[in-house]
């Protein structure tokens, strides 16, 4: 690891199947270290990035909103390794273009709720807004 920590800019999200005929929600994050084009492999200094993810799509319940149970427990996971937030947002995998799991309806929405719930930027335009 090149510097004191690893960094994140976020937690990125997506709707898919979670089985037994059930949609449902999973996260990931992308962290790096403090390195940028700075490898000094001479002294066996190497720049290292990671993922986390949730192991499995959480199912859609009536008892709780698995969105928000996807991104607290990846954020505390996140956390207590030490990674740290620069700048974060929630983003939604391929920015909502993936044919094989499109998000669901208000999906902007349901996003920009999360950030401003988390205190982060929020990243997407309402349907329909022009930015």
């Amino acid at each position: 690891m090149i510097g004191k920590d690893y960094w994140s800019a976020g937690i990125t999200v997506r709707y898919a199947y979670a089985g037994g005929g059930r949609m449902g929600w999973c996260a990931e994050l992308s962290y790096l270290d403090g390195g940028f084009c700075d490898d000094s492999p001479e002294r066996g200094i190497v720049s290292t990035e990671g993922v986390l993810r949730t192991r499995y799509v959480i199912p859609a319940s009536e008892a709780a909103d698995v969105l928000t149970v996807a991104i607290d427990a990846l954020k505390a996971d996140a956390e207590r390794l030490g990674i740290t937030w620069r700048d974060p947002s929630v983003y939604y995998k391929y920015d909502g273009e993936d044919e094989d799991g499109p998000p669901p309806d208000g999906w902007r929405e349901l996003l920009g709720s999360q950030a401003d719930r988390l205190g982060w930027r929020r990243l997407y335009a309402a349907a329909g807004d022009v930015t």
